[in-house]
């Protein structure tokens, strides 16, 4: 028979910000026949739920494994297979242990091996596996203890802090042994600044050092969209970012990020701050305005500006495209900008394979090349390469078919013939410039759309020539509703909004509403506004899994 009684009702865990003092921990262990869940099976359950020290409930039960126990088991634990014959089968003691750790965090000395037995016997049974967060007690002693005693051991570790229940190979002692430790871990815890239980559930995979106890500098950080600033000495801002969940996003970088980049930057920060917004798309639009405005030296935006372009020059004479690092007012247009003239480069070469256009720096003096033999330079011939020249820019500006069809009817010919090196250089530049040309309809859609006031959730945004304008909370049912969108549809400019680089941000606000286009509902256009509906296809030329 098993014993199984409650001494306190147990609060559901709804959080995993939850403070330490108000979770409830079950603390499990489990006697087995030993070798892996496949092939061993459980003999004893022990359990122990508590919270804030006190216990709240014990479980504990013999279980007859259905097989006969090994010598070395007997000998180690004690269990024999006389005692074992009025015992219940674990598919009897499953139901209740299941209601007994409903809703817990599981703890176990070596909790993989431990979890692995209960997931194979509700497998067999026909449950399905723990949903249960867990803590493991060996991997946190590891963490805090290295160089502090000879090995994880229950029996070691019961000894180093001199517990009250010693562990005998027996489920409910350990349990019990296991229960005093976990206290004793978490007053040792407590002095890195981990008080809550999502730290303490990331703490076995976090590589503690001297910053790890600034993680305190999160706590004052609301759990909902804004945007967060790592701030050094002097209060200069070493980091911008932006979440959903401030706090919570904040809190993960002193979970053992493996980057040099992000040790470095716990180390210089000295106070961290927040700024709560409504929406994403307003915490995504105030990220990049002040990454843009403050230049924050870990954001690599902020270390190196996007600033080059794809030139092209279209006027009788001087026809081609090159790349350009400062855009100017003359007849033409610019693709970009991007990150590196090198990336330039690679979609000029994408437009040379799907057009005729010289690929020498200076077309006027072109003689004839290799290239127009081949029939892929329009050669001598101006007017021609003119031609070229404007066909590639209106494809660019309105339909990019014309640039994808010979590009892909390439492609297809170099992979016919084995050529599979030239091939996949050829699908790279063919897919970012695909990529380009998406962001760039994408952005001149928004232009077109002229004041767009569109609502997601309770707030309606207001877009104007593809930046964010304004934001204003609004309730249709509300009887001031109309007012505040004829407002918001006024509005030249609110509060913290400031003006920013117009085709950066608008890169942020054409990508948040391609993300979110099933969330957000259109209110008014001035202009011609169309959206795809839902998350984009994959590109053509991006490669297939």
């Amino acid at each position: 028979m098993f014993v199984y009684h409650l001494m306190a009702l147990r609060q559901p865990l709804d959080h995993l910000s939850t403070p330490l003092e108000d979770a409830t921990f079950c603390v499990v262990d489990l006697e087995t026949t030993g070798g892996s869940a496949a092939d061993g099976r459980v003999t004893e359950v022990g359990a122990v739920k508590v919270r804030r020290g006190e216990m709240l409930g014990a479980f504990q039960t013999l279980v007859d494994p259905g097989e006969p126990v090994p010598a070395f088991i007997r000998l180690l634990t004690g269990i024999s297979d006389d005692m074992l014959i009025d015992a219940p089968p674990i598919g009897a003691v499953l139901p209740s242990f299941l209601e007994f750790c409903k809703s817990t965090v599981l703890v176990a000395h070596n909790a993989r091996y431990d979890v692995s037995f209960l997931n194979a016997a509700l497998d067999r049974a026909g449950y399905g596996p723990l949903d249960n967060r867990v803590v493991d007690t060996a991997a946190l002693a590891r963490k805090l203890l290295a160089g502090e005693v000879a090995n994880n051991k229950l029996a070691t570790l019961a000894l180093h802090f001199r517990l009250p229940h010693q562990p005998a190979h027996r489920a409910y002692l350990d349990a019990l042994a296991t229960t005093d430790l976990l206290h004793c871990l978490i007053e040792r815890v407590a002095g890195y600044g981990v008080t809550t239980l999502d730290d303490l559930l990331n703490l076995s995979f976090t590589r503690l050092g001297k910053s790890f106890s600034k993680i305190r500098l999160a706590d004052g950080l609301a759990s909902g969209p804004g945007v967060y600033r790592f701030l050094g000495a002097n209060g200069m801002t070493l980091y911008v970012g932006k979440a959903s969940d401030m706090r919570s996003r904040v809190r993960s970088y002193f979970y053992g990020d493996p980057r040099a980049k992000i040790r470095a930057l716990m180390r210089e920060t000295q106070s961290i701050t927040g700024e709560a917004h409504a929406s994403t798309l307003e915490a995504e639009v105030a990220e990049a305005r002040s990454i843009a405005r403050e230049l924050p030296p870990y954001n690599r935006v902020g270390k190196r500006v996007a600033c080059w372009y794809v030139k092209f020059s279209t006027r009788s004479g001087h026809c081609k495209l090159s790349p350009c690092r400062t855009p100017k007012d003359y007849e033409g247009f610019y693709l970009g900008p991007f990150k590196s003239a090198r990336y330039a480069r690679s979609l000029i070469d994408a437009l040379r394979d799907a057009f005729h256009i010289h690929r020498c720096a200076e077309p006027r003096s072109c003689k004839g090349c290799a290239f127009a033999e081949m029939g892929t330079c329009a050669g001598r011939d101006p007017r021609e390469h003119r031609a070229h020249v404007r066909a590639a820019a209106g494809a660019c500006l309105t339909n990019p078919q014309p640039v994808y069809e010979p590009l892909h009817a390439r492609l297809e010919n170099l992979s016919a013939t084995a050529r599979f090196e030239e091939a996949e250089e050829l699908r790279r530049r063919a897919a970012m410039l695909e990529r380009a040309l998406a962001a760039l309809a994408a952005i001149q859609a928004l232009l077109d759309a002229g004041d767009l006031v569109v609502v997601v959730g309770s707030r309606a945004l207001l877009i104007r020539n593809a930046q964010l304008a304004a934001a204003v909370d609004f309730e249709p049912d509300r009887v001031d509703a109309g007012a505040r969108l004829a407002a918001l549809a006024s509005c030249s400019s609110v509060g913290r909004y400031v003006p920013g680089e117009v085709r950066a941000e608008a890169g942020v606000v054409a990508s948040w509403l391609s993300r979110h286009a099933d969330e957000v509902s259109l209110l008014s256009v001035s202009g011609s506004w169309a959206q795809a509906a839902g998350s984009p296809a994959k590109g053509l030329f991006e490669p297939r899994s």
